[in-house]
């Protein structure tokens, strides 16, 4: 007869059945969920050219500091809520698909800093995000105002 575990082992990580178990330090908690195998995803273009756009201005260390600061007071406030971000990917890919929705004839391909600070675009601050409803508004993000 073989013996089956079905409870999650203090310390344990790794796959169980259908479920993946691990540790997020982040979060502070062993998390357990459902072994997927992701879908086919026919158009991811404009992920694809957020991550290429962040690639080619290489963001500076302020405004990475300041996704970083802006990760951890969105987590304290929405702490109760069961909601957090974990990376600065996170609040970028917000940012840029609240941005491509709101001005769809700028193409990111041929974007540059020196255009994205004259046009005063609002991706060129996470405070300017914030102001412009493409994040949400956290306590202290006034401070937040590095140039990408």
């Amino acid at each position: 007869m073989k013996a089956k575990v079905k409870i999650a082992l203090p310390g344990y990580t790794g796959n169980m059945d259908d479920m993946v178990i691990y540790y997020n330090s982040t979060l502070n908690c062993l998390i357990a969920r459902k072994k997927v195998i992701p879908k086919f995803t026919p158009n991811n273009k404009d992920v694809k050219d957020s991550f290429a756009l962040a690639r080619r201005l290489v963001l500076s260390h302020g405004f990475l500091d300041d996704c970083k600061a802006y990760i951890r007071l969105y987590n304290q406030k929405n702490r109760r809520k069961n909601r957090a971000l974990t990376s600065w990917p996170a609040v970028w890919l917000k940012m840029m698909k609240s941005f491509i929705k709101q001005y769809p004839d700028i193409g990111l391909d041929n974007l540059s800093r020196d255009e994205i600070v004259s046009r005063q675009l609002p991706i060129r601050s996470i405070e300017a995000a914030i102001k412009a409803g493409y994040l949400e508004p956290v306590p202290n993000a006034a401070v937040l105002n590095s140039i990408l």
